[in-house]
């Protein structure tokens, strides 16, 4: 798929890649395109950019076929190291968290929660687990997105990271009860992994966190 031929409008200017809306069609698509770094050897920039792009379009289809709900990939165009996915309608998490109720909060972690388990049943942990970084369907529905840092592991350590991400993004972002929430979360996250690495998992993201204080007080 040439993704130069797309009429396109930019949508986000991020760190690693760009953001466009485009169509194709009658369907709306984001282009996701990542960008050089000048700073870098160009051979070893584009060697970079290249696998990130393969392995992001990659775990993003073995997450689809897992059942999670992400965005489906379209085309991939190595050539401008970009992936084309479906455009998402909803609203950003951490834009709607505030304004629900208690129980409405937590019927949407819980429905997070249970993505998550299913990414990391698959071996995917996504790495950048945050309220940004989940869409909200106009029928409540949420959707994981953005996997640029994703990878495949199975290490409790790697899933802990994803939890602990995601209740530090709750803590910094939002009113709701921190502990409310995360609780919520995680009887959604057993639902699909079980009991046992639900265990696991949350009580490395629960060490993760106080080795972080305690480099914070050092």
């Amino acid at each position: 798929m040439d993704t130069e031929s797309l009429t396109s409008t930019p949508l986000h200017r991020g760190a690693e890649a760009d953001l466009s809306l485009a169509t194709i069609g009658p369907w709306k698509v984001i282009v996701k395109r990542r960008v050089r770094k000048e700073y870098r050897n160009p051979i070893l920039d584009e060697r970079i950019r290249h696998d990130r792009t393969i392995s992001e379009a990659s775990v993003i289809h073995e997450a689809k076929a897992a059942g999670a709900r992400v965005p489906s990939i379209v085309g991939v165009d190595i050539e401008n190291n970009a992936i084309v996915m479906t455009h998402l309608d909803g609203t950003v998490a951490r834009e709607c968290f505030d304004d629900m109720g208690k129980s409405e909060a937590q019927k949407l972690l819980r429905s997070i929660g249970e993505q998550i388990g299913l990414l990391h049943k698959a071996g995917i942990v996504h790495g950048d687990l945050t309220t940004s970084n989940v869409i909200v369907s106009p029928f409540g529905a949420p959707f994981i997105v953005d996997f640029g840092m994703s990878r495949r592991s199975v290490e409790p350590e790697d899933r802990g990271v994803d939890l602990h991400l995601l209740r530090r993004s709750i803590i910094a972002s939002h009113r709701q009860n921190p502990s409310s929430m995360m609780n919520s979360m995680i009887r959604g996250y057993e639902k699909t992994t079980g009991k046992k690495v639900a265990s696991s998992t949350w009580r490395k993201a629960r060490e993760i966190a106080r080795r972080g204080r305690y480099f914070a007080i050092r």
